[in-house]
């Protein structure tokens, strides 16, 4: 797994999938935080970032009520993220537009997905035998509609939208999740291939709530 963040295309599509994912804003930035389980992915992002912005990103971390531990990061604010949180939020909302997306890669997409994803492999006597493949984006069904039609013109992912009530999030079925999860291995981190690896025994499903 190499991560290139030479460019600015790069840095920029991975800043959108940040954002899209566990990023959330404060004020005129944005932080990061994951549960202990996931603090080896945290300071994967934590080292991304430092590339991106060229500055130390500041780590914390504490314990909630319940015991859990928590980890944050806090990167400094650079132009590129100001410019892109402006076009992501009115005020303290993300409304996900086109040419917002437009700026992922699939770095970004990859980002995205192992903050939100999550998959079930259904299994008959050990073999696999159907693969369902979400995006839990916390988006309203018409935000979650512009995102599909993105994927399928610019990348030829056809995502589904699958309802609860007035909740909706993307899914994939056997066949193109498998392409979808083969598209992104390369750039799957190490503490991450439960989300696409059915060699894994957990579910991956508790680790895609995004909000």
């Amino acid at each position: 797994m190499d991560f290139d963040v030479s460019s600015k295309k790069e840095k920029r599509g991975l800043l959108a999938g940040m954002l899209l994912g566990k990023g959330r804003k404060r004020q005129d930035n944005f932080f990061i935080q994951h549960d202990d389980r996931q603090r080896g992915y945290l300071f994967f992002k934590k080292e991304l970032l430092e590339q991106i912005t060229r500055k130390p990103v500041g780590v914390r971390s504490w314990s909630t009520a319940k015991g859990n531990r928590l980890w944050r990061i806090d990167p400094k604010l650079i132009p590129l993220t100001r410019i892109m949180l402006k076009r992501l939020y009115s005020g303290n909302t993300r409304q996900v537009t086109r040419s917002f997306l437009e700026g992922l890669t699939p770095q970004g997409i990859a980002i995205w997905f192992m903050d939100c994803g999550s998959r079930s492999f259904k299994r008959d006597k050990g073999k696999i035998r159907a693969l369902e493949v979400f995006l839990n984006t916390g988006l309203s069904p018409e935000a979650n509609e512009v995102i599909v039609a993105y994927f399928a013109q610019v990348w030829g992912i056809h995502w589904g939208l699958s309802r609860n009530g007035s909740q909706s999030r993307l899914r994939l079925g056997t066949k193109a999740g498998k392409a979808f999860f083969g598209w992104l291995s390369p750039f799957i981190h190490p503490s991450m291939q439960g989300k696409i690896n059915p060699s894994y025994n957990e579910t991956a499903t508790t680790y895609g709530k995004c909000f």
